[in-house]
C-alpha cells in the first residue's frame, strides 16, 4: 500500500513539473525567425515606406548617428541600415565587490600547501574599469512598402561575460527615429524643389 502511494506521488509531481515546464513555453516570445517573429514588433516600429529609397537610407543612416549609434552595415538593394551603441554603466562593476573598484590598490592573500605564506600584490590601472557594457543593436529595413525597426540590447561584463539580452523594441523610441528620418526626407525634398 505505501509503495503504491509512493509511485502515485512520483508520477504527480512528474505530471505537475511537466505542467508548468509546458505552461512557461506557451508563455516565452516567439523566435526570431518564426512567422510569429515579425509580428511580435510594436505598432510604432512599422510605417508605411516614403520617398526615393535611397534618400531613405540616407536619412536613417543620418538619424541613426545623430543618436550617437555607428553604422555596421547598409544594403541598399534590401534598405538596410544597421547600426550599434556601446554605452558604459557605471557603478554596475561594484555589484560583486562589498569595496567597489578593489583592482586599482591590489590585494593580499593569505594560505599555504605545507605552511603557511602571505602574499601582497599591487596592481595600478588593471582592472581599474570594471562596468559592463551595454551594446545595442538596431536593425531599419524597408524590404517593400514597409519600414520596419528591430533594436535589442546587449548587457556585457568586463570580462565579455554576457550578464542579460533582450529585445530593446520601445515605441517612444521608433516614433521619435520615425520623426527623425521624415525631418530628414522632408528637408531633402525643400530642397531638390527650386
Amino acid at each position: 500500500m505505501n509503495d503504491r502511494f509512493c509511485r502515485a506521488g512520483r508520477w504527480s509531481s512528474l505530471c505537475i513539473g511537466l505542467a508548468m515546464l509546458t505552461g512557461c513555453q506557451a508563455l516565452s516570445a516567439p523566435e526570431p525567425t518564426s512567422s510569429m517573429g515579425g509580428n511580435a514588433l510594436p505598432s510604432a516600429c512599422r510605417w508605411p515606406a516614403t520617398g526615393d529609397s535611397l534618400e531613405r537610407l540616407r536619412a536613417t543612416r543620418d538619424a541613426l548617428e545623430s543618436q550617437g549609434y555607428a553604422i555596421l552595415d547598409t544594403d541598399a538593394t534590401l534598405g538596410l541600415v544597421s547600426a550599434e551603441r556601446k554605452t558604459a554603466q557605471p557603478g554596475l562593476g561594484a555589484v560583486n565587490s562589498p569595496f567597489g573598484r578593489t583592482g586599482f590598490w591590489g590585494g593580499f592573500g593569505l594560505g599555504g600547501r605545507n605552511g603557511y605564506s602571505l602574499g601582497v600584490f599591487q596592481n595600478f590601472g588593471g582592472g581599474y574599469n570594471t562596468d559592463p557594457v551595454q551594446i545595442e543593436r538596431v536593425s531599419v529595413v524597408t524590404p517593400e512598402q514597409t519600414t520596419l525597426v528591430d533594436r535589442d540590447s546587449v548587457m556585457v561584463d568586463y570580462n565579455g561575460y554576457l550578464i542579460d539580452a533582450r529585445s530593446y523594441n520601445q515605441p517612444s523610441f521608433c516614433q521619435q527615429l520615425r520623426q527623425e528620418i521624415d525631418t530628414r526626407l522632408n528637408r531633402t525634398a525643400g530642397e531638390a524643389t527650386p
